[in-house]
């Protein structure tokens, strides 16, 4: 029997920790002998103490026994509960009737609360397989008595696989009598916080609907949940942490019940997000947007279940994993890509940059794409403007390869379109910040424009500043993405020069937002969702300024290889006189 080191208690040869102090007990364990001699070589004479000793015991008779009255008092400070036990091993309050109750395990060396080892015995202190102390433990338990039971004294007798493993999980189910005890592990985890995000609170109601699915047909309805009765788990899941409305179905209550537990579901998706129902004034183009969002959003679909439309919880499982999956799984679509760029004919060095970073994967015959595509202009003069646009192309990508494609590659990557925004926001704006660092490095007003995509799968975020531009052709047709920040695209707005004069004013190419211009520049940030033979083209001025829209709509329509297209476009901007230097990017899908 291996002895423990640190109490010298003799243990059982299965254990890995000592049953009386916790010690981690060695693999190898020395032989008597060895011990024997250690023990003789590390003895040591302790002398005894003397009165003058501050380490020394105190005498016994010097010890002040506490008085009759502090005894008292103690004994009024912690009244005793009247208790009972239950099945011989739970204690109860002694009042305690059907449905939630306090239960305190007894004897908690029958199951480890850390663990769940059964391997421990009677008088261990510590469990042999973790350490962890076995102390007496409250848990949150469901007495029921006969066949009455509710709430999660029915969890018992139900599977543990999915989707009943949204339950809490069920530690024993002991009877004493005609009472039965269900006793629930407690996880230590809080209620899930609010609000939560709408994507994952549709996700959560997908769980939550195929539960109700296995539940109805065991004929069990949940009843009322809150968000109280939730707990949060790793990558968006969750666990429910009671159920106290979970109760059987009666005769001829079947569809009421199915009604009622959809329309709890409903509200309690609204509890999660926090959904507002205010009066508010939006812009045409706004509510434009909004109708857009709330077409497969949590809104239309709430009330879809208030009006019957959703009937059963298979159906709202369905469109709530639909909605799920078209948000957080693009589809794959194959990218080929073309780039070039070119001094043009009047200017004698390139200030324009581009990147192009097409990363793909397979895995189990399942493809998935993601793209970085980034046109940078760079200004200020020779020495400068080149250098700002590479700083802007390195620095963005830089950022969106460490923060974006790191993780969305791993094997529990979702897309999150919010996300996706915020880091292409934040790719600009580190950009912007490493432009002006430079420029004051060197004492120059360096500056440069930027326009890119983010792309995964069949979604692409396109982030802008300045009048380099994004374009998405898509059917035989050309249609710009980003906007000009640019003094020409400001009067086009305001209506005092049409479109056409953007190409000839004598203020072209004055632009009223760029990197290295000022900390707090501001980002355009646009969404798009593509489709195959969909193709994003990206450039810089030299392009489109030579090559007005329609030229490029017809030299997109006349080539579908898009490093042929590239050539082509520059070509044409160059024959159309090469005012500047000219950058393209193009990306087809398939």
């Amino acid at each position: 029997m291996p002895l423990c080191d640190a109490c010298g208690k003799e243990n059982r040869a299965s254990a890995r920790f000592c049953w009386n102090c916790a010690a981690p007990l060695p693999v190898l364990q020395l032989r008597e002998s060895d011990r024997q001699w250690l023990a003789q070589s590390l003895a040591i004479t302790k002398a005894a103490p003397s009165a003058s000793d501050t380490t020394a015991p105190l005498p016994l008779r010097e010890i002040p026994a506490p008085s009759p009255g502090a005894q008292e008092e103690v004994m009024h400070e912690e009244p005793l509960t009247a208790t009972r036990l239950f099945a011989g091993r739970y204690q109860l309050p002694a009042n305690a009737g059907p449905g939630p109750v306090t239960a305190i395990d007894t004897t908690p060396w029958r199951r480890c609360w850390a663990c769940g080892s059964v391997g421990n015995e009677e008088g261990e202190s510590y469990c042999i397989d973790c350490g962890a102390a076995l102390e007496r433990r409250s848990y949150m338990a469901y007495l029921a008595v006969g066949d009455a039971a509710s709430g999660l004294a029915l969890a018992s007798g139900l599977p543990t696989n999915a989707p009943f493993d949204l339950l809490p999980e069920v530690i024993e189910a002991v009877s004493d009598g005609d009472a039965s005890l269900t006793v629930l592990n407690d996880s230590g985890r809080g209620p899930i916080t609010l609000p939560v995000d709408e994507t994952i609170a549709l996700g959560i109601g997908a769980a939550l609907a195929r539960l109700l699915t296995a539940l109805h047909s065991a004929g069990l309805a949940m009843g009322k949940l809150v968000p109280a009765n939730l707990e949060a788990l790793a990558a968006g899941k969750t666990r429910l942490r009671d159920a106290p409305g979970l109760h059987k179905i009666g005769e001829g209550e079947q569809e009421s019940a199915v009604r009622a537990d959809l329309s709890d579901i409903a509200e309690l998706l609204e509890q999660l997000t926090s959904t507002p129902r205010t009066t508010q004034r939006l812009s045409e183009d706004e509510a434009s947007e909004v109708a857009k969002a709330e077409t497969e959003g949590l809104t239309t679909l709430l009330r879809e279940v208030r009006t019957g439309a959703i009937s059963s919880a298979t159906a709202l499982g369905d469109r709530l994993q639909a909605i799920v999956d078209e948000r957080t799984r693009p589809i794959a679509l194959r990218q080929i890509v073309g780039a070039h760029t070119d001094v043009g004919i009047v200017r004698d060095h390139n200030e324009d940059s581009y990147l192009t970073l097409h990363l793909g994967l397979n895995n189990n015959s399942q493809s998935q794409g993601w793209g970085i595509y980034i046109v940078s202009d760079g200004m200020g003069g020779h020495a400068a403007g080149e250098v700002a646009s590479s700083l802007a192309i390195r620095s963005a990508a830089e950022l969106l390869i460490s923060a974006y494609l790191a993780g969305a590659i791993g094997p529990d990557g979702s897309y999150d379109e919010a996300e996706a925004r915020k880091l292409v926001r934040q790719a600009a704006l580190q950009a912007n910040e490493a432009i002006i660092a430079e420029g004051r490095a060197q004492g120059n007003d360096m500056g440069a424009t930027i326009t890119m995509a983010l792309v995964s799968g069949d979604r692409a975020i396109v982030g802008n500043v300045g009048d380099s531009r994004t374009y998405l052709y898509r059917d035989g047709k050309l249609r710009r993405i980003s906007r000009d920040h640019s003094l020409v695209m400001r009067l086009v707005e305001l209506g005092q020069i049409n479109d056409e004069d953007i190409y000839t004013h004598p203020q072209r190419n004055a632009v009223l937002r760029s990197l290295g211009d000022k900390s707090d520049v501001e980002v355009d940030i646009f969404s798009e969702r593509l489709r195959p033979s969909d193709a994003l083209l990206l450039c810089s001025d030299g392009q489109w300024e030579m090559t007005r829209d329609a030229e490029i709509e017809r030299i997109l329509a006349r080539n579908t290889d898009p490093q042929s297209t590239c050539e082509a476009l520059v070509a044409a901007a160059n024959q159309a006189g090469g005012e500047d230097n000219i950058a393209v990017v193009m990306v087809r899908f398939a």
